[in-house]
């Protein structure tokens, strides 16, 4: 069974909400609030990473969306982020692999405006539907944490990001 996965209200934009949701027949919706957007880039800055706090995120939610599925499933995800498709695949991998969850099959493709996953986004990023799923930043930083070894490897070889040190003041 295919399930399509989108977005709605980008992560980089930390002022708004953002929703990532599946459908296909059955529709679930994860929310991350603006507030735990900008705990996580705040995080994500203070270790030198502060662009790909947007992929990891990303990766996170559909982490979320997804976790309860017990049999392999095959996920279009919709393209949020032309060009970064490597990265979110290799973290969505990597997440599920360390929390020994089914291995699924990831495609991504521009599903559009009229999907069913379009619109049980939409419907909870307008208020109109609650999210099944609120992320916390503990839950965020704790699936981040269990993933981490594996996620620096996919860091550096896939985008040649090297955390920076800290500067004491």
């Amino acid at each position: 069974m295919k399930y399509q996965i989108d977005q709605s209200g980008k992560i980089e934009q930390t002022n708004k909400n953002t929703v990532i949701a599946f459908s296909n027949g059955k529709q679930r919706a994860v929310l991350i609030t603006r507030k735990v957007k900008r705990q996580i880039q705040e995080n994500f800055r203070k270790r030198g990473f502060t662009k790909i706090f947007i992929y990891q995120l990303f990766s996170i939610g559909i982490y979320f969306l997804i976790k309860g599925f017990k049999h392999e499933e095959t996920f279009i995800i919709d393209l949020e982020y032309p060009g970064k498709d490597k990265i979110i695949y290799e973290m969505l991998h990597e997440l599920l692999s360390s929390h020994n969850k089914p291995d699924h099959e990831f495609r991504f493709a521009k599903i559009g405006n009229r999907p069913r996953a379009h619109y049980a986004a939409k419907n909870v990023f307008d208020g109109k539907k609650k999210a099944e799923k609120i992320l916390t930043f503990e839950e965020v930083m704790k699936a981040t944490k269990k993933a981490d070894g594996r996620l620096r490897g996919c860091f550096s070889t896939l985008v040649g990001v090297q955390p920076r040190p800290i500067k004491k003041r």
